[in-house]
């Protein structure tokens, strides 16, 4: 006899086995149906372009999916006590399903193939992870999942409306699974006389004996235990089918615990920062998404992997501000829209139109100003525990109204006209492309055709009064660090990136051959952009359209030329206290954090402190996705941005990129702090307060004064 509990104990083999045989085709058919169901929604979508090799995609999941999966490292990162709640209800459970294949495994293989086994020498031990690591973990699981949901409630979780079906089935599942285990050591082995255990193995099982312990001090007999074994032995068999058949037909709630990650593995090989391509104007039938049809196969199963968990809306500063926008909200109405929706799909005989959907998908399922009110800044895609990507899903409706409904808002039709016009999006600037140059030693790419940097000034660097300080600040520590450099002057037109964001993909491929076209023909070494959108557009996007390039964001390029010891410290630094805000563009698009704070490092008497929100859960300043060029409504983002470097004691706010810096003062104005508080770009500090090798204190001075730039 197999060392431990007794196989089907008190059941009567062979009828349970039989059931068990028979319950299984069911489970696997009802997850089979439910995939496929699925997946046939899924696939109503495009292809995914550039989905990549599969060896390379296994090999991260595996190295790095898997692990983030499996360890929750991602919720446990910034959360700690959700993470903990998540790991232990993925393990626990885990564990005991893990405990229950297992025992079939040394059952059938003792029965009918007459071979133990391997783990059965040690299936009274095992007896005990699985109780432990197991039982005790999904229970502690339990308890701080119904706590955080019902006693706690973070704001996030205003949405769930099943949790009590899903808290409710585990906790079934895992009672009834106690009550078995206690009611037969009750039945068996629980020796109420002077031990704690007869000569059985109880003890190995410790919260069993816990229940069997608690069923005897209620009076329960031994025959009164052997009969509720027995009654649970069958519960407990119906409700884990049940629930099976329920998740995967109805794809309830734990299903995401299949399709999350399926999500993972299958997500697109594209750089953050980058949209998705929208193709061949030439070829496309339709512009943006009005259907479900008009997303990727990838971006409908996002729908389904959304665990509805809040984080992304916790983080979004659209939400956070009162705007209409929640990134949970899309998600979970593209979802019910997406199972509205694909049945008419499916049904339609193929080359039939289908019929227009009852609720148009852009509009009335997710509204105008919903759409309209993301910056794009990937709060929510860098807080999704599963990788969903929201803002590709929300930039295809706007291409679909802009492109083919010609609605958006008056302001941003304005900005866009202007780029079309005059290639830059600033109405009413008096300056040009060359005005910041005026008295500057800057060289064009004409003048200086070997020129080992291209300085890509910017719209905004070049065209904007506040920014043309820190273009000129940039110029005059390139030439302190000896740097060969050069700019293209009146040639250089915008990058694109408001274009694409604000959902004009049209322009943006227009702009972007015509950049990509002037860069080919003088083929730079390194372009340095001042600006995070027009590194990440020519960094991360411009490659779509075969404009391959060399580009930095000057934090990464300047924080090397100190530690290659061609720019230092003055002797002499006002001693001040700062904060550094994290661009979106720079930081969650590209993983640009540490630059900019080893430049600050670098400074003598610059002081640097963190805000609450920094790094990869910085709060965005307001200005992205295009809405730089829109009019906000209520509450302004910007100005909960002020606010929480308010919240610091740093003098300053330090910040690189210039749409930060214009929104950062405008708030610091409108709280009426500006005698005390200032906003400052990395760049102006570092020309007031660093000189090239070789240079003296007072030469560098005296060229800081010459630029223009912050000593003026």
């Amino acid at each position: 006899m197999l060392p431990g509990r007794e196989d089907f104990w008190n059941i009567g083999y062979p009828l349970p086995a039989i059931l068990v045989y028979l319950a299984a085709p069911i489970i696997l058919a009802a997850v089979v149906y439910g995939i496929r169901r699925r997946s046939l929604m899924w696939r109503l979508g495009k292809p995914v372009e550039d989905f990549g090799p599969m060896g390379p995609r296994i090999r991260e999941f595996i190295g790095l999916g898997v692990v983030d999966l499996l360890a929750h490292r991602k919720f446990v990162k910034h959360e700690l006590y959700p993470g903990i709640m998540h790991f232990a209800l993925f393990w626990g459970f885990l564990i005991l399903l893990l405990a229950t294949t297992v025992a079939a495994i040394e059952f059938n293989a003792e029965e009918y193939l007459n071979w133990e086994f391997p783990t059965v020498e040690y299936r009274v031990a095992a007896g005990f992870a699985w109780d432990i690591f197991g039982g005790a973990l999904a229970a502690i699981g339990l308890v701080m999942a119904a706590l955080r949901r019902y006693v706690v409630r973070p704001n996030r979780l205003h949405s769930y409306s099943d949790n009590w079906v899903v808290l409710g089935y585990l906790a079934l599942l895992l009672f009834t699974g106690f009550l078995i285990e206690g009611a037969r050591i009750g039945a068996t082995e629980l020796n109420p006389a002077s031990r704690f255990f007869d000569e059985g193995v109880a003890g190995w099982s410790p919260i069993g004996w816990t229940f069997a312990k608690a069923l005897d001090g209620l009076g329960l007999s031994a025959s009164g235990m052997k009969d509720l074994q027995q009654v649970m032995w069958w519960t407990h068999a119906g409700i884990f089918t049940a629930g099976f058949v329920y998740i995967a037909v109805g794809y309830k709630h734990l299903s995401h615990i299949v399709v999350s990650p399926a999500n993972i593995f299958l997500r697109p090989k594209k750089p953050r920062g980058a949209l998705r391509p929208m193709g061949d104007f030439e070829t496309l039938e339709t512009f943006g998404a009005k259907d479900i049809t008009d997303f990727t196969w990838w971006q409908n199963l996002n729908f389904d992997a959304c665990t509805n968990c809040g984080r992304c809306e916790e983080q979004c500063p659209a939400w956070a501000s009162g705007k209409p926008l929640s990134p949970r909200a899309v998600m979970q109405d593209m979802k019910a829209f997406m199972e509205e929706r694909a049945p008419v799909l499916l049904a339609t005989p193929a080359g039939e139109t289908p019929p227009p959907p009852e609720r148009s998908m852009v509009g009335e399922v997710i509204g105008e100003d919903v759409l309209w009110a993301c910056t794009s800044c990937a709060a929510c895609v860098e807080a999704c525990p599963v990788f969903i990507n929201h803002i590709d899903t929300i930039v295809d409706m706007r291409r679909y109204l802009v492109l083919e409904e010609s609605r958006l808002p008056q302001t941003a039709q304005d900005a866009l006209e202007n780029l079309e016009q005059r290639g830059h999006p600033w109405r009413g600037t008096t300056l040009t492309r060359t005005s910041w140059m005026e008295g500057q030693d800057v060289p064009t790419i004409e003048e200086n055709p070997d020129a080992d940097v291209l300085l890509w000034v910017g719209c905004t660097g070049a065209l904007v009064e506040r920014n043309v300080q820190v273009t000129r600040a940039a110029a005059s520590i390139l030439r302190k660090a000896g740097v060969n450099f050069a700019v293209l002057g009146n040639s250089e037109t915008c990058t694109g990136d408001p274009a694409r964001r604000m959902g004009n993909e049209y322009l943006f491929q227009v702009l972007a051959r015509q950049n990509i076209e002037t860069l080919k023909a003088v083929n730079p070494k390194t372009i340095l952009t001042t600006c995070p959108h027009c590194f990440n557009t020519m960094k991360n996007e411009y490659p779509e359209f075969g404009g391959v390039f060399n580009v930095q964001h000057y934090s990464e390029f300047m924080a090397k030329l100190i530690d290659d010891g061609k720019l230092r410290a003055l002797a002499t630094v006002t001693a001040e206290k700062t904060t550094y805000h994290d661009s979106c563009f720079l930081g969650r698009h590209n993983g640009i954090y540490d630059a900019p704070r080893r430049i600050a490092a670098a400074i003598p008497g610059l002081e640097m402190v963190e805000m609450k929100r920094c790094r990869d859960r910085a709060f965005c300043c307001g200005a992205g996705g295009g809405r730089m060029w829109m009019e906000e409504e209520g509450t302004r983002i910007n100005h909960m941005r002020t606010d929480q470097f308010l919240e610091t004691d740093a003098e300053s706010i330090t910040l690189s990129c210039p749409f930060c810096l214009q929104m950062m003062e405008e708030g610091i104005s409108a709280k009426g702090v500006g005698d005390t508080k200032s906003a400052k770009d990395l760049l102006e500090i570092m020309d007031a307060t660093m000189e090239g090798a070789g240079e003296g204190t007072e030469s560098t001075a005296t060229t800081a004064a010459g630029t223009g730039g912050p000593a003026d």
